[in-house]
């Protein structure tokens, strides 16, 4: 009987996997386009084409950076980028790009599957979860699956995917080591937690609270502290990777932080951040309240150390977007690597909430005698309701009525790039705000007139006058350094994709220096007069 139940949810576990994979490959193929020389591209997330411009100079011989000879730390997803680099040493440019978006799937499997482990050490020894453990393990694997937010930057080539898988590997091998004292889960712990730090460096937030749990955890399971020292070279194991990417930057690049890291946090005084990400926070607040709201009832209620481990996990990634000022875009991206620790515990809560106790009798447990079927109609109503609601204004892009964000953005971009490989020369340079598609499909020198690559532009002092506004935010990190007199009028890069930014406007200025002209529909600004543009192919006054 316990064989056939088991073989009835790994079916279950298949077909809902085979429809993650159907509605993926439905995505990546929307997010893709016929450009105007006839053929299909496929192109990231605008900010993963950075990383992408970085991973194709490296795996072809011209360094880990974004312009040939320009040391500059534009990115801040090392591993993610090293990924990269073996799809663009195999694959051109195109390929490569469909090849990220076709592992963002199977990190989106991974995770699911890692996501089901992490639930199980979160349901044992609780008996009101216990008996419906099948019942959380398949909504725990659905409901990560359909939270969209991480299936959209898993599949547009962003390093949350791979953030994501590294986290719940680090927390399943926290929670083994609890389990078995051995010192093999313990080293994976470290092994783990160094790879997301190299992923992303702010995970370190992540690694200390595992860290602390599994410190917290040692007296209950020896009477002295001898485990105590057994972590100390597990720890200094994941010591290495902080102080070795550190040492590489400082070496490679000159700095000891990445360039993002001082064109985003430094300039804009502590309150006026932390105002900013109060007002970004907000709606993603609201999404999740429910799943909120019942998790920490639960971990309240039903103590459990496990359970509080996931929930510091989750709301130290809110404290940490609120700390940062808020992001450019409410897909929710600093928070999509803890939303699976949130989706497993409000599963949990919903199941203790349905299935053993009405919410009334709840504080006293007294038990609520529900049918089997009724009582699992229950929890898949409620479960279904709160990730319904959490993906509330997603569900256009979810139902496949709208295409995926910033595919028609892409689509210009790269259709731009063709009409500048053909009207420029190799020499040529391009000038931009959206600094991925651009310069990864051109290969031209570029300049990046928001800063992720340009040390002047990222030391500048931040546009706090409410120019560069939205989403709850009065100036937006990593938009809001920027001057257009220096980028344009003094580094005068051959095309320019626009002229105006926030409180800048320069439209008047380019009449006279730059000309408008047009390629198979597509519209180009290009240097008057420069050498590096083919003015053969291009008819102009």
């Amino acid at each position: 009987m316990v064989a056939s139940n088991k073989r009835s949810e790994l079916i279950v576990f298949a077909v809902i996997s085979l429809g993650f994979i159907i509605w993926g490959g439905a995505f990546i193929y929307r997010s893709s386009f016929i450009a105007i020389d006839g053929r299909r591209y496929f192109c990231l997330f605008d900010d993963a084409m950075i990383s992408m411009r970085y991973a194709w100079n490296f795996s072809h011989g011209i360094g880990l950076v974004w312009n040939p000879g320009e040391h500059v730390q534009g990115y801040t997803n090392l591993l993610m980028t090293l990924l990269m680099s073996l799809a663009t040493l195999v694959f051109e440019k195109s390929s490569a790009v469909l090849f990220i978006q076709i592992l963002g799937l199977g990190f989106m499997l991974a995770i699911s599957y890692v996501g089901v482990k992490v639930a199980g050490y979160i349901i044992e020894g609780d008996e009101n979860s216990t008996q419906h453990q099948a019942f959380v393990r398949i909504l725990s694997f659905f409901g990560i699956l359909f939270y969209y937010p991480l299936s959209y930057w898993s599949l547009m080539g962003m390093e949350t995917g791979l953030l994501t898988l590294l986290l719940l590997l680090g927390i399943l091998s926290a929670f083994a080591y609890e389990r078995s004292g051995k010192l093999i889960s313990l080293f994976l712990t470290s092994g783990y937690l160094g790879l997301a730090y190299l992923t992303r460096n702010d995970s370190i937030i992540f690694a200390v609270l595992i860290w602390s749990y599994i410190i917290w955890t040692i007296p209950n399971k020896t009477s002295d502290f001898k485990n105590l020292f057994r972590c100390l070279p597990a720890i200094g194991l994941y010591s290495i990777f902080v102080i070795g990417q550190s040492v590489f930057q400082y070496i490679y690049y000159g700095e000891w932080v990445p360039n993002t890291y001082t064109l985003k946090l430094t300039g804009m005084p502590l309150l006026a951040r932390l105002a900013n990400g109060m007002g970004f926070i907000k709606l993603f607040l609201l999404e999740i309240s429910i799943l909120l709201i019942l998790s920490i009832a639960d971990a309240i209620i039903n103590f459990r150390k496990r359970k509080l481990l996931l929930l510091s996990l989750f709301l130290s990634a809110i404290a940490y977007q609120v700390y940062v000022g808020g992001d450019p875009w409410n897909y929710w991206r600093m928070m999509s690597p803890t939303m699976p620790l949130l989706i497993v515990m409000f599963i949990v809560a919903v199941t203790v909430l349905v299935g053993r106790q009405a919410p009334k009798e709840y504080l006293i447990r007294t038990p609520m005698f529900l049918k089997k079927h009724e009582t699992n109609g229950g929890i898949l109503l409620l479960t279904l309701t709160g990730l319904l609601l959490a993906n509330a204004h997603f569900m256009p892009e979810l139902l496949s009525i709208q295409k995926p964000y910033q595919t028609e953005d892409n689509q210009y971009f790269v259709n731009s790039a063709l009409a500048i490989d053909q009207l420029t020369t190799s020499d040529s340079s391009v000038g931009v705000l959206w600094a991925g598609s651009i310069p990864y499909y051109t290969g031209r020198k570029a300049i990046d007139f928001l800063g992720k690559s340009d040390r002047y532009i990222a030391h500048l002092s931040p546009d706090m006058s409410g120019d560069i506004s939205w989403d709850g935010m009065n100036s937006v990190p990593g938009h809001n350094k920027y001057d257009l007199n220096y980028s344009i009028k003094v580094l005068q890069p051959t095309y320019v994709q626009r002229f105006v930014w926030g409180s800048q406007d320069l439209s008047q200025w380019a009449e006279t220096h730059y000309v408008e002209v047009e390629y198979s529909g597509i519209s180009v600004f290009l240097l008057r007069d420069s050498p590096a543009v083919i003015w053969n192919k291009i008819n102009t006054p």
